[in-house]
């Protein structure tokens, strides 16, 4: 994919932060556009020219006819059918509109296919992320080479981007919910068909989302994590806690963690970057969660610009079908990639960058594009390149439309090798995904590691 055919939509000067520098926030003539001529979180309220991507017009806020509260989140579009489908035979029509990875996948495997349906902009967020939000854009600082961030609370820090990093951390801080419980499965598929296996509980609450909370009140930790492994046996009763902080270059992640075998709680500072992550038999890394998690302190990360392309989307349907069950999981996770005859596919423009890694800097991602949806600031998918720039990874998000928040959230996403033809099938839901206040910070301790590997 080349940069000339991107809609460039910033200064060069302002692609790349330097050593040292500190990215002014925007000014309160340009964050008045928020709720105008762009979204209250920025995007660009307007549909694209040929009618193809809608005007936002608020989101999806209210639940579709049938849906009972805290049920399974039925498809509001399971009525519709594909516009066209996208195949191995076909896909050079549409290149324009595809990732590199895209592109890739229907080279190395014939029966991939992308069923388009038509696009709905359904990601919306409560007022107060809104009004945050608007709060952020004139105040919110980088700083730190881009690995930190000050001055940002409640909503997105950078509505108005300027640079790569402030994407970047418009998806480390997007709105996630209050607080979230998970039952979940993820599994290895290899291209054989064999799967490996593993499932877990997770507790998740978001500080910085607290709607009573203030910028002078707010206590630096963005993000709390409890996990507890049941699968596989090897790692039943294994616990891991994390800890992130807003500014993770001076204040790094902390992470703890209990292994049976061990029968202790000790500390677990490489649960991040590019550790393997154990579940996946070497498959995907720590910081391939969520498509990104942490500090982005290892990349100088550009800003390439935007464009129109078709990514997962209102994944509903998908996410209900993993619901009946381990067996109707194990059907959906056919060799190479999900079950393609279930994924949804809209065209959405999204902010597109680039991470490189820095010299002297170590990571087994030399290079990862990823492309950033504009309604959500979630990565909906992100091409990844090994030490001699050979396309090695790539991944994509499925987005669960959760109107009863309202938030649209990544779940099951998955990230194919094209070396081995394996991939990584990670948080498939085995029920609805629980939104609520989340736990107190109490409960994201040591401590409360230690009572939960005596259950």
């Amino acid at each position: 994919m080349s940069i000339h055919k991107l809609k460039i939509t910033i200064p060069l000067l302002a692609l790349v932060i330097g050593a040292g520098q500190t990215i002014a926030a925007v000014s309160p003539d340009e964050a008045a556009r928020l709720g105008n001529e762009l979204t209250p979180v920025g995007a660009e309220r307007a549909g694209n020219s040929d009618g193809t991507i809608p005007a936002w017009s608020g989101g999806m806020t209210t639940p579709p006819p049938g849906y009972v509260s805290g049920g399974p989140r039925i498809d509001p579009f399971a009525d519709e059918s594909p516009l066209f489908t996208i195949t191995a035979e076909n896909y050079q029509q549409y290149a324009e509109r595809l990732t590199t990875g895209q592109i890739a996948l229907f080279e190395r495997y014939p029966d991939f296919r992308m069923p388009i349906y038509p696009t709905h902009r359904t990601a919306a967020a409560p007022q107060f992320i809104y009004d945050f939000t608007k709060e952020n854009a004139t105040r919110t600082l980088l700083i730190e080479n881009g690995s930190g961030v000050t001055k940002a609370y409640g909503g997105y820090p950078f509505p108005i981007p300027q640079n790569g990093f402030e994407v970047l951390w418009n998806h480390n801080l997007r709105w996630f919910g209050r607080g979230s419980q998970k039952n979940y499965i993820n599994l290895t598929v290899y291209p054989n068909g064999q799967t490996t296996v593993g499932q877990g509980e997770m507790w998740e609450s978001y500080p910085y989302h607290n709607p009573a909370g203030t910028l002078e009140s707010f206590e630096g930790d963005i993000w709390h994590l409890m996990l507890q492994y049941s699968l596989p046996v090897r790692r039943k009763g294994e616990v891991i806690l994390l800890r992130d902080p807003l500014n993770s270059a001076s204040s790094p992640r902390q992470a703890w963690q209990y292994i049976p075998g061990q029968r202790r709680v000790r500390r677990a500072p490489t649960i991040s970057h590019d550790t393997p992550n154990a579940q996946f038999a070497g498959q995907a890394t720590y910081d391939d969660a969520f498509m990104f998690n942490g500090t982005p302190d290892r990349y100088n990360i550009k800003l390439i610009g935007k464009k129109e392309i078709y990514i997962p989307y209102n994944n509903n349907g998908m996410l209900l079908e993993a619901q009946k069950g381990l067996d109707s999981i194990m059907e959906i996770a056919t060799p190479h990639f999900p079950d393609p005859d279930l994924a949804r596919w809209e065209l959405h423009r999204v902010w597109v960058i680039e991470a490189q890694l820095k010299e002297g800097a170590r990571h087994v991602y030399h290079k990862r594009t990823f492309y950033v949806d504009e309604d959500s600031w979630a990565i909906a998918a992100t091409d990844i390149y090994d030490g001699r720039d050979n396309l090695w990874r790539i991944g994509f998000s499925n987005f669960l439309n959760a109107y009863d928040v309202p938030v649209t959230a990544i779940r099951s996403y998955w990230h194919t090798d094209l070396q081995n033809g394996a991939y990584a099938f990670n948080e498939v839901d085995l029920e609805p995904v629980r939104y609520y206040e989340g736990e107190d910070d109490n409960f994201y301790t040591p401590a409360q590691v230690r009572k939960m590997s005596r259950r």
